[in-house]
């Protein structure tokens, strides 16, 4: 079973990996507007899950500490 932290992570590597191979299809100038778009959504969502994993680590961490008391 995935922990959620590996889920988040296998979204940011899907994520990042959907913005690299978009980067290489640019056929013209309203294709490369509209990637672009895209990779703004892109790194929106990846700044998203980054931060939902950073606050689960901290969850992860406080639960941590406040079981050892």
């Amino acid at each position: 079973m995935l922990k959620s932290r590996d889920f988040l992570f296998l979204n940011i590597n899907i994520l990042i990996l959907h913005y690299a191979s978009m980067q290489s299809e640019i056929d013209g100038p309203a294709e490369n507007n509209k990637i672009k778009a895209e990779n703004v959504e892109l790194k929106a969502r990846v700044a998203k899950l980054e931060d939902k994993q950073s606050q689960n680590e901290l969850i992860k961490n406080l639960l941590s500490v406040s079981r050892k008391t």
